[in-house]
């Protein structure tokens, strides 16, 4: 009744897992990978993707709020609130984007990857420490950070959507409502 089990190990799970945010950094200090729905948005291109879970619109009111109030409390000081930091798409290789994002402190890939069928999105994050102040302000946003990623990417659907309804109605004229054409119609009664 001792029968060797034999353990049979497929392919698929022999591969390793590649991201062009951990081609620089084969080894990060710390690394995330947050996958979500697309939510039914027909958009095959990451960079649009990434520019769309990165954007200041997709923020959610509570950051826009908190860094408002940061910005405040450095005027008053009479300091100069440092300039809001865009995230730009470097490179685009098959269905994903690569954002570089360093500063002097910390070396940061993101990688934000549409997946095969188009209805999953794949953010792969790669922190790399270059000195100790990097590892020191990365500490409180380590615990934070997938779970903000998360949400910035729950939501880039609704922006992606928005945007859409937006070009679409941005070609055409808009039509007078009928509280335009009730003003206007006051307008020119007052002017007689």
């Amino acid at each position: 009744m001792n029968e060797n089990l034999a353990v049979h190990v497929s392919d698929a799970s022999q591969e390793r897992y590649t991201s062009l945010a951990l081609r620089e950094i084969p080894l990060p200090d710390y690394c995330d990978v947050v996958i979500v729905p697309t939510k039914g948005v027909d958009e095959p291109d990451p960079r649009v993707w990434a520019e769309a879970i990165f954007s200041h619109e997709n923020a959610t009111l509570s950051s826009r709020g908190a860094r408002a109030v940061r910005d405040e409390i450095i005027r008053l000081f009479d300091l100069v609130p440092p300039p809001e930091r865009e995230r730009f798409v470097s490179e685009v290789v098959g269905s994903e984007a690569l954002i570089v994002d360093d500063t002097p402190a910390l070396t940061i890939r993101i990688g934000v990857a549409v997946e095969p069928g188009g209805d999953l999105v794949r953010i792969t994050t790669a922190v790399k420490y270059r000195t100790i102040r990097g590892r020191l302000t990365f500490g409180p946003r380590r615990m934070m950070h997938a779970s903000a990623i998360h949400t910035l990417a729950k939501r880039a659907p609704a922006t992606l959507r928005r945007r859409e309804a937006a070009q679409l109605t941005a070609g055409k004229p808009r039509r007078a409502g009928l509280t335009r054409g009730i003003r206007r119609n006051r307008q020119l009664t007052l002017r007689k």
